[in-house]
């Protein structure tokens, strides 16, 4: 599903989650990264006070970008360079322009 929306600059895919009933199950690394999730997205708390929790600032975006709440930014990025990148260029012809 995606929605429309942005939480602190990031563009989110989700609008709510819903943290599994029994967790017991998962490794810590996975309870990290939905307990983050859960905060960014339900609570929307700062990326800054979630890096506290998990880890680092790269850390938490990590977590943000492999469990889908937010869109990469660096692929758009790398869309629109290459877009650019191949859209022709007006040049002008030398002897036109009065060279």
């Amino acid at each position: 599903m995606v929605i429309e929306g942005t939480h602190e600059g990031f563009q989110l895919r989700r609008a709510r989650i819903e943290l599994p009933l029994d967790n017991a199950g998962l490794d810590e690394e996975t309870q990290l990264d939905l307990l983050i999730c859960y905060l960014f997205v339900n609570e929307r708390r700062p990326v800054s006070e979630l890096a506290r929790i998990g880890l680092d600032h790269e850390r938490t975006v990590q977590a943000l970008l492999e469990q889908g709440m937010v869109w990469d930014r660096r692929q758009n990025l790398e869309r629109a360079n290459s877009s650019r990148e191949r859209s022709p260029t007006c040049r002008l012809n030398p002897r036109a322009a009065g060279y």
